[in-house]
């Protein structure tokens, strides 16, 4: 018995099909290895930070002298004190983690003037839709514990700014005579020798925004690049050591959103000092 050859145009049928067969099996497994990156990708950060934030459970810990429970969408990167850093191993096993253990650095998200966090689905929706260059969402950081760089750390930052620093020309800053947004205003003194055009037109340049209580002391601090379009960011830094509390609290957003900068500032602080809990009796006081 003998067999034929399909016609011409049922062999050509037949290799679209096996074709479209496995383009979707590409897709199915792009999707798997997607679907499981994060447990990949963290192999590049210390296991105790990945795990953090990926876990399903409310963050407990000691947070600059307060006792604090951080709601688990609300702690990424999470560091202790004591955590092993970037590509180190763990020795021993992981301690259990208790309002007494001392927190160092850990990070969240939340969309200003509400205050909304990336609580549910439609939050993240919410975040991805909105572009760049007009997003309300800020990006937050807080670092404590060994990472607390203490007491009147703001004093000396500003300071910072004021003291010439010789052969680092981006290390000079000097005063503008204007305030902006009740700011004062430092900006890198000085000509680019390769451009012959001022340091501060360069778009990677930070202007530096500064603001002082009527006791001279520096309540914020806040760093914002030159780039000519409305995402420009903004790196916004203060203490909470007047609140009883041992942090630094940083806030990112664009820079069209520095005229609010007084605001977003007292917001974060309430929605920090909102993850207080009530500590054990042995557990630090707060302020200690």
């Amino acid at each position: 018995m003998t067999t034929t050859a399909p016609p011409a145009k049922h062999r050509g049928r037949w290799v679209i099909v096996l074709l479209a067969a496995f383009f979707l099996l590409l897709a199915s497994l792009f999707a798997l290895w997607v679907g499981t990156a994060p447990s990949r990708f963290s192999d590049f950060e210390p296991p105790e930070m990945a795990a953090a934030r990926y876990t399903p459970r409310d963050v407990v810990g000691n947070l600059g002298g307060m006792a604090v429970t951080i709601p688990r969408h609300m702690a990424e990167y999470v560091e202790y004190d004591g955590d092993p850093g970037w590509g180190e191993k763990r020795k021993g096993p992981r301690p259990q983690r208790t309002h007494e253990s001392r927190l160092s650095s850990f990070g969240f998200d939340v969309r200003y003037p509400d205050m909304a966090t990336l609580s549910e689905a439609a939050m993240f929706n919410d975040k991805r839709k909105q572009s760049i260059y007009e997003t309300r969402w800020i990006s937050v950081s807080v670092t404590s514990g060994s990472m607390y760089p203490g007491d009147g750390f703001m004093d000396r930052a500003a300071k910072y700014l004021e003291a010439p620093h010789g052969k680092y020309p981006l290390a000079n800053y000097e005063k503008l005579p204007e305030l902006e947004h009740d700011l004062t205003v430092y900006v890198v003194a000085g000509v680019d020798p390769r451009t012959m055009k001022p340091y501060r037109e360069d778009k990677a340049i930070a202007d530096v925004y500064v603001h002082k209580e009527a006791a001279g002391h520096a309540t914020a601090i806040i760093r914002c690049n030159n780039a000519p379009h409305a995402a420009a960011l903004c790196i916004h830094q203060w203490s909470m050591e007047h609140e009883g509390v041992k942090c630094v609290a940083k806030a990112q957003y664009r820079r069209g959103l520095l005229t609010a900068w007084r605001d977003i500032q007292q917001r974060v602080s309430q929605t920090i000092l909102a993850f207080e809990t009530p500590a054990p009796v042995s557990a630090p006081l707060r302020g200690t």
